[in-house]
């Protein structure tokens, strides 16, 4: 559970620095840096996200006993 947390924490912290640089670089002009930052930040998170998602499903399997 603490982990979870953990993960919540790390994964707003990546948002503010992600929306902190987007608008930085937005501001002088570099809409394609800015796009590049938000799809670089998107890569991380889904990076952080997806171990928990397959501990998830695989609970679920063991759960309902399916396979």
């Amino acid at each position: 559970m603490g982990s979870d947390v953990n993960l919540i924490f790390r994964l707003a912290g990546l948002a503010i620095a992600v929306s902190a640089i987007y608008a930085l670089l937005k501001q002088v002009g570099r809409e394609d840096y800015a796009f590049m930052t938000v799809l670089a930040g998107l890569s991380v998170g889904l990076l952080w996200v997806i171990p928990v998602i397959l501990t998830l499903f695989d609970t679920v399997r063991s759960v309902f006993q399916l396979y």
